[in-house]
């Protein structure tokens, strides 16, 4: 049995991972030819295409790198016409995997869409185009469900995996007595352009907090694709500064979070940990994006609570400046820091459910069985 899978970023392969263990138990000798990284390589798939080649964000950044995009569909598209694939799995990244989503069911492949793209926020249109392409479409978002019965896609709610992945605290976090014990984690994004972007404003917010809080610490949580290389910190904060590729797990011990808008503010609200978040992008890229989203938020934690819980510094807004506002305010206001605890909290309830990703391994392997 062979299944193609395509994961074009790293909270995409995160949870793509999770899925491929799931086949990997059910059927070891399953073959799953991948578009990813690390993660998917050591969960069994074989990684025959490099995520980081091919992680581009923005409009006008995905215009100058269509050259490269266009090459890989192209032999992803050869993969599927050799007529031995039994499953194609696309993992998020709309553009490219819808349209190899369409080849492959003109090809007789059954797709599987694992984790729906947020349509939802930019592109309700485009479910349209889904309907009669996409035979099973996988959603993690209990709101998605909806959209896809409303839409006559067939649809399974697999439920949250960071529900499992980050621990339930037992209450609301309340600030530390003493200034000297605040650890800030930083999670300036998981492709290097949002990285090259959100970094520097980050950067110069960890100076002028320790302007204010001199013995606080900070986490830099670097994503799987970003080397260290590629990262730039001024000597007079690197002291301060401990390089992790395991933010995550620092959550638990973190008074508080800075992070680039994504799938780690919601990990993050799952520990009850107040943050900052922020986007950032191209001029031109935002202006784009302005016109096309058709939510009030951006941050994942204020979208699922349909309020706004955390702040969002976007664009002109995401300075070094407002971010250490905003950090210093909660590390102040003790009171304030509590209640956003309390609030991020709750969004588990709103999460709660699903079939699993086990029962969406099984789902897979029946479609490639054309069961």
């Amino acid at each position: 049995m062979n299944i193609l899978l395509t994961c074009g970023e790293t909270s995409g392969e995160y949870h793509a991972g999770l899925l491929v263990s799931e086949l990997k138990k059910i059927n070891p000798d399953c073959r799953i030819i991948a578009l990813g990284g690390n993660i998917l390589k050591n969960a069994g798939a074989e990684v025959s295409f490099p995520m980081e080649r091919y992680a581009f964000m923005g409009f006008s950044e995905i215009l100058f790198g269509l050259p490269k995009i266009l090459s890989l569909e192209r032999k992803l598209k050869a993969i599927i016409s050799k007529g031995n694939i039994d499953l194609f799995i696309p993992v998020d990244y709309p553009g490219m995997n819808l349209r190899l989503a369409r080849f492959a069911n003109k090809q007789g492949v059954p797709v599987l869409y694992f984790i729906s793209p947020q349509v939802w926020a930019w592109g309700k249109w485009r479910i349209k185009k889904m309907k009669g392409t996409i035979d099973l479409m996988t959603v993690i978002l209990p709101f998605e469900e909806k959209l896809y019965k409303e839409a006559g896609i067939p649809v399974f709610f697999a439920g949250h995996p960071a529900l499992r992945e980050i621990e339930d605290p037992p209450a609301n976090k309340c600030l530390p007595d003493n200034a000297k014990d605040f650890k800030i984690l930083l999670f300036p994004g998981s492709r290097l352009q949002e990285v090259k972007m959100i970094l520097p404003p980050i950067v110069e917010g960890v100076r002028k907090i320790r302007k204010r809080f001199p013995e606080a610490r900070f986490i830099l949580g670097l994503a799987p694709i970003i080397s260290e290389n590629d990262i730039e910190i001024p000597a007079d904060i690197l002291p301060c500064i401990t390089i992790s590729r395991k933010g995550l797990k620092e959550l638990g011990r973190v008074t508080l979070v800075l992070a680039a808008s994504g799938t780690v503010t919601l990990q993050t609200a799952l520990s009850g940990t107040p943050m900052v978040t922020m986007y950032k992008t191209s001029a031109i890229t935002y202006r784009i994006g302005k016109m096309l989203i058709q939510i009030p938020h951006v941050a994942m934690p204020n979208v699922l609570a349909g309020r706004k819980i955390v702040p969002e510094l976007v664009q002109k807004n995401a300075t070094g400046n407002r971010i250490a506002e905003e950090a210093i305010e909660l590390l102040t206001n003790g009171k304030k820091y509590s209640k956003m605890s309390g609030e991020l909290l709750e969004l588990r309830e709103i999460l709660k459910g699903g079939g699993g990703f086990s029962e969406v391994a099984r789902k897979a392997l029946k479609m490639a069985r054309r069961e």
